[in-house]
C-alpha cells in the first residue's frame, strides 16, 4: 500500500491526468484551419472526432477492471505511450490517415486515464484529505479538457507551425509526466493470476440505485459539452465574425470544463441528497441560457452562458461519480468509473456526428440554436426524472 503521507504521488498521477485529458482538446481551435489546409468538409472533420470517440469507449470497455488486476500504473503508463504517440502523429500528419490514427490513439489514451487514473488519484490522496482526493481527479479531468483547447489558442498565436508547435508543447507535458509517475507507489496489490478480459458494462447491483440518476445527470450534461466542443470554432469564425480569432476559440470551448471545476468545489457544501437536482437545475438554466446567446448571436451572453452551466456540471458530474466510487465494492471501483465514463463520452460524441451530418445540408446557424433547444428539453427532462426519483 502506498505511503499515504506524503503529497507528492496524488500531485503527480493529477499532473499526467491533467496532460492526457488536455491532449483531447489541443486540435479544437486547429481544426478550422485542417479544413482550410486540406479541404475538409464538416463530415470529414466529424469522421476524426468520431475516431477519437472510438478509442475512448474502446478503452473504456476493454480495460476498465484490468488496473484491478494488474494494478493502477501500467495502465497510466500505457496511456502516456498512447498519448505520446498520438502527439507524434499529429505533429507528422499531412492528411486525413495519419489525423485518423492520431485522434484514434488519443482516445484510447483518454479512455484508458479517465477511469483508471480517476481511481488512482483519489486513492494516492493523503491519510485525512479523501475529499480533495476526488475533487483532485475531477478536476484534473476537466480542467485538462478546459485547458487543452486554451494552450493550443495561445500556442498557435504567438508561435509559427501551428499545425506542429502545439503538439510538441504537449509531447513535453506526457513526457514530464512519465518521469513523474516512475517512483510513485502502487496504490493496489496486482492479482497473483490477472485474468484480463472486456468488462462490457458493468452496474454491480449494489449501485444500480445510484446509477440510474447519476447516468441520466452524465449524459445530459456531456451532450452539451460535445455539441460546444463541435460548434464553437465554425460559429464563432463563421457566424460572429471571429475566425482566425484562435485564443477567443480556445477559451470558448474550454471554459465550461474549467468552471466545472469551481462547480466541483461547490459540491462540498451541498448535502448528498441534494446535489444532483441543483446541478442539474443550474445545468438546465445555464443551457437555456447558451440557447438564448446562440439565437440571439451573443458573444459575451454565450460566454457568461459557459461559466454558468459549467458550475452546474461540475456539481452533477462530481456528485453522481462520488457516489458511485462510494457505493461500489472495493473491486469494481475502476469498472463501475468507467461505466460512468462510457455514458459521458457516448453523450459526448452524439452532438458531433449529427452536426457534422447535417450542418451543410440545414446551416450552421439552424442547427446551432435546433440543438441547443434539444440539449435545454433533455437537461431538463434529466432534472426532473431525478427529483421524481428522489
Amino acid at each position: 500500500m502506498p505511503d499515504r503521507s506524503a503529497w507528492w504521488p496524488f500531485v503527480a498521477v493529477s499532473f499526467a491526468f491533467f496532460t492526457v485529458m488536455s491532449g483531447a482538446t489541443i486540435p479544437t481551435p486547429l481544426y478550422p484551419i485542417y479544413a482550410e489546409r486540406y479541404g475538409f468538409s464538416p463530415l470529414i472533420i466529424t469522421t476524426i472526432f468520431a475516431a477519437y470517440s472510438a478509442g475512448v469507449v474502446g478503452m473504456l470497455l476493454a480495460t476498465g477492471p484490468w488496473s484491478e488486476q494488474i494494478g493502477r500504473k501500467p495502465l497510466l503508463y500505457a496511456g502516456l505511450v498512447a498519448t505520446f504517440v498520438a502527439g507524434i502523429a499529429f505533429a507528422l500528419a499531412d492528411g486525413l490517415i495519419l489525423l485518423l490514427l492520431a485522434r484514434f490513439l488519443q482516445g484510447a489514451a483518454v479512455g484508458i486515464f479517465a477511469s483508471h487514473a480517476t481511481v488512482a488519484v483519489t486513492e494516492l490522496a493523503p491519510k485525512g484529505h479523501s475529499r480533495i482526493g476526488g475533487f483532485g481527479a475531477t478536476a484534473a479531468n476537466m480542467g485538462g479538457l478546459g485547458s487543452g483547447a486554451i494552450i493550443s489558442g495561445l500556442v498557435i498565436t504567438f508561435v509559427p507551425a501551428p499545425l506542429v508547435t502545439p503538439y510538441l508543447v504537449h509531447l513535453g507535458m506526457a513526457a514530464l509526466s512519465f518521469l513523474l509517475i516512475l517512483p510513485a507507489p502502487e496504490p493496489v496489490s496486482p492479482a497473483e493470476h490477472p485474468h484480463l478480459r472486456p468488462q462490457g458494462m458493468a452496474v454491480p447491483e449494489a449501485v444500480r440505485g445510484v446509477f440510474v440518476p447519476a447516468a441520466l445527470a452524465c449524459f445530459a450534461i456531456f451532450m452539451i459539452c460535445g455539441f460546444l466542443g463541435a460548434v464553437a470554432p465554425s460559429y464563432l469564425g463563421k457566424i460572429l465574425g471571429h475566425e482566425g480569432d484562435h485564443i477567443l476559440i480556445g477559451f470558448a470551448a474550454g471554459t465550461i470544463f474549467l468552471f466545472s471545476i469551481a462547480g466541483q468545489a461547490i459540491e462540498d457544501w451541498l448535502n448528498d441528497r441534494i446535489v444532483l437536482p441543483v446541478g442539474m437545475g443550474i445545468m438546465t438554466l445555464g443551457i437555456a441560457a447558451i440557447t438564448a446567446g446562440f439565437l440571439f448571436e451573443s458573444l459575451w451572453g454565450l460566454m457568461a452562458a459557459f461559466c454558468f452551466a459549467g458550475i452546474g456540471h461540475g456539481i452533477a458530474f462530481r456528485g453522481g461519480l462520488t457516489a458511485l466510487s462510494d457505493g461500489a465494492p472495493d473491486d469494481k471501483v475502476a469498472g463501475v468509473t468507467a461505466t460512468y465514463f462510457v455514458v459521458a463520452y457516448v453523450a459526448i460524441s452524439i452532438p458531433v456526428l449529427v452536426i457534422g451530418a447535417t450542418q451543410e445540408t440545414i446551416g450552421l446557424q439552424p442547427v446551432t440554436v435546433a440543438y441547443a433547444v434539444f440539449s435545454t428539453a433533455l437537461s431538463a427532462l434529466a432534472f426532473v426524472m431525478i427529483l421524481r426519483r428522489g
